[in-house]
């Protein structure tokens, strides 16, 4: 199922890239519209970092650095430096009860004027989804369960 909200830039958290470089439907869907040039995709090194983890703890480290290394390789995405954010995702960490990596995600956003995408609404963001889009001043777009 198209979702419509997939175009532009956009700011991935980790669970998207994730799903990416597990070839879910959903990520297949995502990685179609950046090969179309519909989505240009922005994530952060921290982000790209957890990824490497989660995968590691799911496939093992040499296929986690595989599928990792073909997003970084791609040349597709924007990879900006935590480093450029870390002030904002202090601030971010200070002000709500969410990760500092999903601070971090957050903080790109807010930094750089572009909408994030995570892949669902966690818990910790269902009763604070509206204070972080003022935050940020962006909407925050989820695959599943989006609006």
């Amino acid at each position: 199922m198209k979702k419509k909200f997939l175009k532009g830039d956009m700011v991935f958290d980790t669970s998207v890239l994730v799903e990416i470089a597990l070839a879910t439907d959903d990520g297949r869907e995502i990685i179609d519209e950046i090969v179309e040039g519909n989505i240009t995709p922005y994530t952060t090194t921290l982000n790209v970092t957890e990824a490497l983890y989660i995968l590691c703890r799911l496939l093992g480290l040499e296929e986690a650095r595989r599928r990792i290394g073909l997003i970084v390789n791609s040349k597709c995405f924007e990879i900006v430096s935590s480093d450029n954010v870390s002030l904002e995702a202090a601030e971010c960490k200070c002000m709500f009860p969410v990760s500092i990596v999903d601070c971090h995600t957050l903080a790109l956003s807010k930094k750089y004027g572009k909408p994030p995408l995570f892949y669902k609404v966690e818990k910790e963001f269902k009763r604070i989804v509206g204070k972080l889009e003022s935050w940020i001043r962006n909407k925050i777009y989820f695959i599943v369960n989006s609006s």
